[in-house]
C-alpha cells in the first residue's frame, strides 16, 4: 500500500525513508489488508511485542549511551523522534486504528521522561524491551476531563503513598502493566480536608497489580481492539519513586504529553482516511452506473477530491507541529486544534467512502463500518472536539498563541480538555 499522505514529508525528511520501509514491511507481513470487524481481531498485545523484538517499539525516544551515540534504541544517525513516530502512527492507521500501540511508546513516554532513575531503567525493560503496554488514567466518571475537578488523591504518608478513586472510561485497562494516574498530592494531615480544586495536578506510576488496584470492563462502540473500561484505587500503596517529576508537576506533564500524543493519534485517524480515500477511488473507477463509470459523475469526483485535499492538509499540519516539537516547541493549543481537525476531517472521509461503496460499505465486511466506529471513538478521547477547537479560540482572544509557546494558559479555560 503507497504511503500516501506522507509523500511530501518524506521528501522533506529522506532519512525517514529506511524507517518507513521498514514499518511498511512489518505490517506486510503481519497485518497485510486493513481489518474488518468480520475478519478474526488480530491479537493485537502479540504484534505489539513482535515489534518491541524489531526494536520498533519505542521510535519516539533515545537514551544517549557512553560513546555519545543512542544506546540500545538505535545507533547513530537512526532517525528517532516524534515526527518518525508519527510516521509510524499514519503507517499502523492505513491498516487499523487499534494497530496504533503497535509501534508506540504511548503513555509510557511520561515514566521514561519524567520518571525516577529506577522507573526509568524499569520501563525502558518492560515496554521497550518486552513490549509491554502502558496506559493512562485521567478522565474521572464524575468530571470527565476536567483537570481541576479531580477527586482521585494521593495521600504523602511521609514513607509511601497511598492512592484512592476512580477513573474511566479507559482504555487498554486488561493489558497495560500499569498507568500513569493524574490525582491530587495532598500531605496525610490534609486528608479529607484540603478544597481539592485548589490542589495542583501530580502525576504518579501505578503498576497493574499493586494491592487495591480493581478493574471494570466494559464494551464499547468502537476501539474494541483493546479493553475499555474503569479503574479503581482502594488505599493503593505506592513507592515514592513512582512520582513523575515533582509534586504539583501534573499540568506540565500532561500538557506535554497530551500535545504530541493528540498528534499522534490524529495521524492514525487520518492513515485510515487516507487508506479509504485510495480504496474509494479504485472502486468508483470499477463501478458504472448507466453506462458511466462513477468516477465520471462530477458531484462524487468534487466530493473525493474534497476528502482528499483535506486529509492532506491535516496531516500537513499535524507533521509541521510535531517538527516544532522535535526542535524544542510545544504549541498547546495548536496541537490540540489539529487533533480536532484532523478526527472531524478522517471521519468525513470515511463516511464518505462507506456512502461511495454503497450498500457493502454499511456492512462488517469492509474496513469502513469499522473504521468510522473507531474514528468516532478517538473524537472523544483525550478531549472532545469541541472543547480542542475552543482550546485554540481562547489562546488567539487571550493573546497567548507564539512560536514555541509551552505555557498551558489559564486552567479556567483549558481545564475540560
Amino acid at each position: 500500500m503507497p504511503a500516501t499522505g506522507i509523500s511530501p514529508l518524506l521528501d522533506r525528511h529522506p532519512e525517514l525513508c529506511g524507517l518507513a520501509a521498514e514499518l511498511t514491511a512489518f505490517l506486510d507481513t503481519h497485518l497485510p489488508e486493513p481489518v474488518c470487524e468480520g475478519d478474526p481481531r488480530p491479537d493485537w498485545l502479540a504484534l505489539r511485542t513482535q515489534a518491541a523484538a524489531a526494536g520498533l517499539t519505542g521510535i519516539d525516544v533515545t537514551f544517549p549511551d557512553e560513546q555519545g551515540g543512542q544506546g540500545d534504541q538505535g545507533g547513530p544517525g537512526e532517525p528517532r523522534g516524534r515526527v518518525a513516530q508519527g510516521v509510524a502512527m499514519f503507517l499502523a492507521g492505513q491498516r487499523d486504528c487499534d494497530a496504533r500501540e503497535i509501534f508506540s511508546t504511548g503513555h509510557a513516554a511520561m515514566p521514561l521522561r519524567h520518571g525516577s532513575p529506577a522507573l526509568v531503567r524499569h520501563t525502558r525493560e518492560a515496554v521497550l524491551g518486552a513490549g509491554k503496554l502502558a496506559g493512562i488514567a485521567s478522565s474521572e466518571p464524575h468530571s470527565g476531563s476536567d483537570l481541576r475537578g479531580f477527586r482521585t488523591v494521593l495521600v504523602d504518608h511521609g514513607d509511601h503513598y497511598t492512592l484512592s478513586g476512580s477513573k474511566g472510561l479507559i482504555s487498554r485497562v486488561e493489558e497495560a502493566y500499569g498507568f500513569v494516574v493524574f490525582c491530587k498530592l495532598v500531605d496525610r494531615a490534609d486528608a479529607g480536608r484540603a478544597d481539592l480544586r485548589d490542589v495542583p495536578l501530580s502525576a504518579v506510576w501505578v503498576p497493574a497489580d499493586a494491592a487495591g488496584v480493581l478493574t471494570e470492563t466494559t464494551d464499547p462502540m468502537g476501539m474494541r481492539g483493546w479493553s475499555f473500561g474503569h479503574l479503581h484505587f482502594v488505599d493503593t500503596r505506592l513507592d515514592k519513586d513512582f512520582l513523575l517529576g515533582e509534586p504539583g508537576d501534573g499540568r506540565r506533564i500532561f500538557d506535554t504529553h497530551f500535545s504530541a500524543w493528540r498528534l499522534m493519534m490524529s495521524l492514525v485517524c487520518l492513515g485510515a482516511a487516507a487508506a479509504a480515500i485510495q480504496e474509494s477511488a479504485a472502486r468508483t473507477r470499477a463501478r458504472t452506473v448507466a453506462r458511466m463509470p462513477l468516477a465520471a459523475i462530477p458531484s462524487v469526483a468534487a466530493r473525493l477530491g474534497t476528502a482528499a485535499a483535506e486529509v492532506e492538509a491535516a496531516t500537513a499540519w499535524c507533521f509541521a507541529l510535531l517538527e516544532r516539537i522535535d526542535q524544542g516547541e510545544t504549541d498547546v493549543a495548536a496541537c490540540s486544534a489539529a487533533k480536532a481537525l484532523a478526527t472531524d476531517t478522517a471521519y468525513r472521509a470515511v463516511d464518505l467512502a462507506l456512502q461511495l461503496h454503497g450498500s457493502e460499505g454499511y456492512t462488517k465486511h469492509t474496513p469502513m463500518e469499522k473504521r468510522l466506529r473507531d474514528i468516532r471513538g478517538l473524537r472523544i478521547a483525550d478531549g472532545p472536539n469541541d472543547t480542542l477547537y475552543s482550546v485554540l479560540a481562547h489562546a488567539l482572544l487571550a493573546g497567548d498563541t507564539q512560536a514555541g509557546d509551552t505555557r498551558p494558559g489559564d486552567a479556567r479555560l483549558l481545564a475540560h480538555r
